[in-house]
């Protein structure tokens, strides 16, 4: 989850040969990775020469903390960071929700509308997958989607619709704005804590949050709008 900390290891001390350790998963576990010809015990792991482990400890949330690792200690400190501006990051959603309204009027303007934001969200799971240590990328990929799942069909469809000139491009344009915007609520901390579970510059995910509030919540007013107006004729 996003943080306005991070703790980071800072050395082993006295260094051993071949053992490296680092803090992964957005600060929640250490990594131990034996390289070394003997077998050692950290945390009550034992880790043969070859092989590498990942745990939590409560230890890594102190500011500056120690864990034996042998007859030496994995260093290590908490460093602290200011939080993003959250209205600044609220006018750009407003700003891309406006945006995103005006845009949709015209066919291509949906076209590139719909992509846009759809791509956002995809390039968003994909940076929230690659950020986590030691799984499969499918299962973590599809828990980042969530609806996104049913939605990135949906934009292709409404891409396309848009692209020949269907109706039915506005509505499904809408519909797929409405569910972006619901997928992306919980990703609203992106815009009040400086470190996040991306695996990127911070700033490029918030952009990328932002696409997906902003240019959803455009795509659904916006389709709504066309729809009617092309309900009217």
């Amino acid at each position: 989850m996003p943080r306005n900390e991070l703790s980071r290891v800072v050395g082993i001390s006295p260094p051993l040969d071949g053992v490296s350790a680092r803090v992964v998963n957005h600060g929640t576990q250490l990594e131990v990775r034996n390289g070394g010809r003997e077998a050692l015990t950290v945390a009550g792991h034992l880790i043969a020469p070859g092989e590498n482990v990942r745990f939590r400890d409560d230890r890594l949330a102190g500011d500056r903390w120690e864990i034996p690792i042998g007859a030496s200690v994995v260093q290590g400190v908490v460093e602290r960071y200011p939080p993003p501006p959250v209205w600044l990051w609220m006018g750009v959603v407003a700003v891309l929700a406006v945006a995103g309204a005006w845009v949709v009027r015209s066919r291509w303007g949906l076209v590139a509308g719909v992509g846009v934001v759809a791509l956002a969200h995809v390039v968003h799971a994909v940076g929230s997958t690659l950020a986590v240590t030691g799984g499969a990328f499918l299962p973590l990929f599809l828990g980042a989607s969530g609806v996104g799942v049913v939605c990135w069909p949906l934009a292709v469809v409404a891409g396309v619709a848009a692209a020949r000139g269907k109706s039915a491009a506005s509505f499904v344009a809408a519909v797929v704005g409405a569910m972006l915007v619901v997928a992306g609520i919980p990703d609203f901390d992106s815009f009040r804590f400086a470190q996040l579970p991306f695996a990127g510059p911070g700033v490029v995910d918030r952009v990328l949050v932002a696409l997906t509030l902003g240019g959803g919540a455009g795509l659904a007013v916006g389709g709504f709008l066309r729809m009617r107006k092309e309900l009217a004729r």
